[in-house]
This record gives structure tokens, sequence and C-alpha cells, in this order.
């Protein structure tokens, strides 16, 4: 006779628990979580001075494919939200060795405050470098890339967080951050 709990029955389609998109961005917290604060701090103002760097140029690479625009576009969104990943580890509070590096609710703002700030001061700055413009709709796209980082990151510090719960916000912050930059893209035409 047995002592052991029989395993509970899973539908054959189910996700693991903690498979491995849920592994890869708690280890990626985890490593930005670990950083000294003045790393933290480093790394976010490098990566501010990159974006700064790649605004201070003309454009004139394009990509021969089809919607480069759109994929032009796109990019802001995962720019910006590593932007706001460095800035919300430069700003957590250090967790204990191994622990999730959930950085909160202030961190969280501090860093959606901090994206914001340099993304409209990154579309004021290319609005005033020649061959080169602003637009607002680079800043929802830029927010809407943190935004989704943020939100995936805060759901992955949850003890209940699953394998099937992360794929759906990963499609959901990617077909977000694709609508974005389809307005900006169609914006862009417009004007």
């Amino acid at each position: 006779m047995s002592l052991s709990r029989p395993a509970l029955p899973t539908h054959p389609d189910a996700a693991p628990p903690h498979g491995p998109g849920l592994a890869l961005v708690r280890g990626l917290g985890r490593a930005l979580g670990a950083l000294p604060r003045p790393l933290a701090v480093a790394a976010a103002g490098g990566w501010m001075f990159l974006i700064w760097w790649l605004s201070s140029g003309p454009t004139g690479f394009k990509p021969p494919i089809p919607a480069s625009d759109f994929f032009w576009n796109l990019a802001h969104a995962p720019v910006f939200g590593v932007l706001a990943a460095l800035l919300a580890a430069a700003v957590a509070p250090r967790p204990l060795p191994g622990a999730w590096p959930d950085p909160g609710w202030p961190a969280r703002l501090v860093a959606l405050g901090g994206v914001a700030l340099w993304a409209a001061l990154d579309e004021w700055h290319q609005a005033n470098v020649p061959g080169r413009h602003g637009s607002p709709f680079d800043f929802a796209t830029d927010l809407t890339g943190a935004l989704c980082v943020l939100w995936i990151a805060a759901y992955a510090g949850r003890p209940a967080a699953h394998e099937r719960g992360m794929r759906r916000r990963l499609l959901l912050g990617v077909a977000l951050c694709a609508a974005a930059a389809l307005a900006t893209t169609w914006a862009d035409r417009a004007a």
C-alpha cells in the first residue's frame, strides 16, 4: 500500500506549470535583481545613452522587406521595455539572494515615469535631428513596450504564476506592441 498521493490528471495540451518561458523571465529578473545598485544604475544609464545615440543620426538604412516601417516602429517597444526593466532594477529594493526580485509598485511607477520622461525627450531630440522626426505615436509605442515588460515581470513574480499564464501575457504584450507600431506606421504615412 502506497502512502503517496496519486498525481492529478492533466489535460494532454496543458502547459507545464513552470515551463521554459516562465523560467526564462524569472531567470532574467533574478539576474537584474542581483546586480549591485551602482551597476544597475550604470546599465540603465548606458541603455539611455544608447537610445540617445541611435536617435542622433538619420535612419538611412531600411531593410529590403515589405512593411519595414512597421518593423522600425515595432522596435521601439522592446528598446523601451528593456529600459523599463533596467530602471526598475536600478530603483528596486535589493532582494535576498535567490529570491524573485519583485521591484514592487513604487519601483514600477518610477520606472514607468523614467521611461515616459526619456521617451518624450527622445522624441523631442529626434524632432531636432536633420532627417528624423518625432512622433507622439512613437511615444505611445515606447510606453506600451514598457508597460508590457513591467506587467509580465509582475506576473512572473507571483508564486502562483504558471507557464500558460506567461504565454498568454507574452502573446498579448506582443499584440499590444504590434498594434501601437501599426498605429505609428499609419500615422507616419498619413502625415
